[in-house]
Formats: structure tokens, C-alpha cells, sequence
């Protein structure tokens, strides 16, 4: 590393890591044990994008995880116990995502180029919530193993009073989400009204008439011949990458951890399409602008984007919430089970 790089970087830690850490540390809810080696963080030539790198790439991801389960007192006591450091490292100039981002014994470790792929903090955030949800539990139980009877005692009361708070009606989180994912959807409809699709899976784009292109991730696909959902993370006979999977296993990720079986149940049978009712929660719970259903012969696609545009555009005026609402409930029939219910104070 030389001169320019180090000062480029000490600058950062003065100036801009300190609002950073305290935003990490109030989403977990007390003091994350951060362990970053800031020699690594360093491409020659890209020093000038730090700034705007660093965070994207490492610490907001953070903050977005955590936010993500510290969503109740139950979330903050399982990462509080079961996360014992974070380390920030850059080794190998990573970006494939499976082994940038892993979560061992307690260890949360990203070890990612500190330049590639900066905008895609969702992914990143879905990557760090899925692996925390899946192995936070394992590493609290592990690590907090009580001496006497009376602290065995309070632990089992606490994990009664956390499993009692986890559980969330799906209906609930729908009309949550509702109103922050409405207007984005409408406005991404009117950017592409009237223009042709077309969709590489395999790269994982979605092209609207000849300059429209967004990133993808693949969510899952509703069979209207044999009525039936399937979350993309269960599809594993069509090699989607793990890549264009992030959206659809962090749902699983919020399914485990609220006991909702729906997402959390590879395939099942449904009269009518719940797929946008899935997404509605998902695109508002994930941070992705909106989603696209894609039909393709009997089979109903959906996909998730992020789109600047349609973020920038969304007002969530009363008049594009009533709007949007109407257009809900007269083109999407969703099963008895998943009700639409309009909250006079929301």
C-alpha cells in the first residue's frame, strides 16, 4: 500500500467510519465486535472510489442485516449471543458471494474486493441475513451453556418469552409492507408500459424494448396447470445460480425465523397465485425496488429488481396509494388464506 492509499484510508476511518460504526452498533443493539484490516482494503489504481466503495461494500450490508433481525428482542439476544466478531478483510479480492460472505463459529467474515460489485449492497445484506438466520441460534446455544440451575432456569424462560414473540401473522407483514412497495410498483409499470420483454436467467437480466435493463433476482414461479408455488430456492432442477437466488433465501431466512411456514415450505399447492403477495412482502422486507411477473406457457415467473428510478419516483401520495390499491384488488385473486386488508391508520 502506498502513501496516497494510506492516507486515502486513515482519512476514511476519521471522517466517515465512526457515523458508520454507530450505525452498526444501533441496528445489532450494543457493541459489534468489528476487527477490520484496513491494510487489505486496497486496489491499485481505485483509491479514489473508497469513499464510495468501503461503505457499500462492507458496512452497509452490515447495517442492513441487522436491522433485518434485530426486528424484535428475540433477534437482538440470538445475535448478541451468538455473534462474536465481525472481520473485514480483503484476501483474495473476492466477489462471488458464497465465499466472500460466511458465518463460522460465531464469525461473520467478508472478505471481498474493496471495488467490484459496490451497488450490490441488497445482495450482500440478503447473503449476511440468510447466513445469521440459519446459524445464529446454532452459535448462541453453543456459546452461553449456563453453570447453575437458576441461570438454566432464566435461560429457558427467555427462550419461551423469544419463541412466543417470533411468530408474525403473514397477513401482517403484507399490510406492513403494502404501502412502501405500492407506489414503487406502479411507477415501475409506467416506465415500461407497452414495451417488449425479454429475460436472460442465466445472467440474470431483465430487458425492457432496447435500453431497459435491470438485474434480477429470481423469486419463484406459480404452476397454473398444476395450481402450485414454488420458492426459486427449492428449484434446484434449473441450476439457477446462488447468485440470482439472494431475495428468495433471504425470505426463507425471515420464514425460519418467524415461523412461517409459507416461506420457509419448498413447494405447495394454492388455488389462486400468491406469488404477489409473496413479493409485495418481500420487495418492501429486502430493500428491492418491485417485482415482474414473467409468463411463460402454464408458468408464472417472478422476478425482483432494484431500480434507482422507480426508487426515486415514489412518493407514497394518498393518491397513488387508493390507485394502486384498486388495481391490486382487481387484477391479482389471491387465496382465502392470504387476505388483503386496508389499515385505516396506515
Amino acid at each position: 500500500m502506498g502513501l496516497k492509499e494510506k492516507r486515502i484510508i486513515q482519512a476514511f476511518q476519521k471522517e466517515l467510519f465512526p457515523a458508520l460504526e454507530t450505525e452498526i452498533n444501533t441496528a445489532a443493539g450494543f457493541t459489534v465486535p468489528l476487527n477490520i484490516s484496513w491494510n487489505t482494503l486496497m486496489e491499485d489504481r481505485f483509491s479514489h472510489l473508497y469513499n464510495d466503495t468501503f461503505p457499500k461494500i462492507y458496512f452497509q450490508p452490515l447495517i442492513e442485516g441487522f436491522k433485518a433481525i434485530c426486528v424484535d428482542d428475540m433477534g437482538i439476544e440470538l445475535l448478541k449471543a451468538g455473534l462474536k466478531e465481525v472481520i473485514i478483510i480483503n484476501e483474495n479480492d473476492e466477489h462471488n458471494l458464497e465465499r466472500a460472505i460466511t458465518f463460522e463459529a460465531g464469525v461473520l467474515k467478508i472478505d471481498h474486493s474493496p471495488i467490484v460489485n459496490a451497488d450490490q449492497v441488497d445482495r450482500r445484506s440478503a447473503r449476511i441475513i440468510s447466513l445469521l438466520e440459519d446459524k445464529l441460534e446454532e452459535f448462541a446455544e453453543n456459546g452461553s451453556t449456563n453453570t447453575t440451575s437458576e441461570s438454566a432456569e432464566s435461560s429457558e424462560n427467555k427462550t419461551t418469552e423469544s419463541s412466543q414473540k417470533k411468530t408474525i401473522d403473514i397477513n401482517e407483514m403484507y399490510n406492513r409492507s403494502f404501502v412502501t412497495s405500492m407506489e414503487k410498483q406502479e411507477v415501475f409499470n409506467e416506465m415500461v408500459s407497452g414495451l417488449d420483454w425479454s429475460c436472460d436467467m442465466a445472467e440474470g437480466k431483465l430487458t425492457f424494448g432496447e435500453d431497459k435493463v435491470f438485474d434480477i433476482q429470481i423469486f419463484g414461479t406459480y404452476s397454473e396447470n398444476e395450481k402450485s408455488w414454488m420458492w426459486a430456492w427449492a428449484n434446484t432442477q434449473s441450476g439457477i445460480s446462488e447468485t440470482f437466488l439472494q431475495t428468495s433465501l433471504a425470505v426463507k431466512a425471515f420464514g425460519k425465523a418467524l415461523n412461517i411456514t409459507d416461506f420457509t415450505t419448498p413447494k405447495f399447492e394454492v388455488e389462486s397465485d400468491p406469488g404477489a403477495f409473496f413479493a409485495t412482502i418481500a420487495t418492501a422486507s429486502i430493500g428491492e425496488s418491485c417485482y415482474v411477473p414473467l409468463a411463460f406457457k402454464g408458468v408464472i415467473v417472478y422476478v425482483t429488481i432494484k431500480s434507482e428510478e422507480a426508487d426515486s419516483k415514489a412518493k407514497n401520495t394518498a393518491e397513488s396509494i387508493c390507485s394502486h390499491i384498486l388495481k391490486v384488488t382487481s387484477e391479482y385473486t389471491f387465496p382465502q388464506k392470504f387476505s388483503f386488508v386496508l389499515l385505516s391508520n396506515s
